[in-house]
């Protein structure tokens, strides 16, 4: 199989995806949804993947694109490693953070070998967690749940607005610490949404 460009490894990745979770190839305009493109530049795209071996296409069909066989075999292995979890925005005011219509999209990671629970995704707004190494952009993993041991790292819902800070409760009220010298701790009552147990962040946005 030829190499595949950056945009192409994309695709394929995506497709792979899709296959992956919902048993089904996508039709072009659910590729091109995904990628904000218009259909006719994703069948381009998929005509370049298979004429690289990487793809087999049906006419005629709805949804026609195949994965070439040494291509599937590798997907089978990795499918019970994947988990796809939601991609949470910003909260509406009055909004719960975990309504439908809050779901920016969704993320496929490799399931945590030591974190059981309900998982989901936030985005990272601002340098606060700097210290933790958290940066803008990093999608966090979090555990859905209420409580946070001293020390954990939480996302945090404080006034309507989704934060992630470090838990801290040293023997009077719980408060939230920043991992970055230039803000100080938050002692506003917040609810906690999750622990964060991982992050994914892509570099090319950075």
């Amino acid at each position: 199989m030829k190499e595949l460009t950056k945009k192409q490894a994309k695709l394929a990745d995506f497709i792979k995806k899709f296959i992956l979770e919902s048993g089904h190839s996508p039709t072009y305009k659910e590729i091109a949804d995904h990628f904000k493109v218009n259909v006719n530049a994703i069948q381009q795209s998929v005509a370049a993947l298979v004429k690289k071996g990487c793809l087999e296409r049906s006419g005629g069909m709805a949804r026609s694109i195949k994965l070439k066989d040494d291509r599937f075999a590798e997907m089978q292995m990795a499918k019970g490693s994947l988990l796809t979890i939601p991609l949470y925005g910003s909260v509406s005011a009055g909004e719960p953070i975990f309504a439908d219509n809050n779901i920016e999209g969704y993320i496929t990671i490799e399931k945590p070998r030591h974190s059981q629970g309900e998982l989901f995704s936030v985005t990272v707004r601002g340098d606060s967690m700097i210290d933790k190494k958290i940066v803008e952009k990093d999608k966090l993993i979090v555990r859905k749940q209420n409580t946070a041991s001293d020390g954990e790292i939480v996302v945090a819902l404080l006034d309507d607005e989704v934060t992630v800070k470090v838990f801290k409760k040293n023997g009077g009220a719980p408060y939230l610490q920043p991992a970055n010298s230039r803000y100080d701790p938050i002692r506003k009552p917040f609810k906690i949404l999750g622990i964060v147990v991982g992050l994914t962040r892509d570099f090319t946005a950075m």
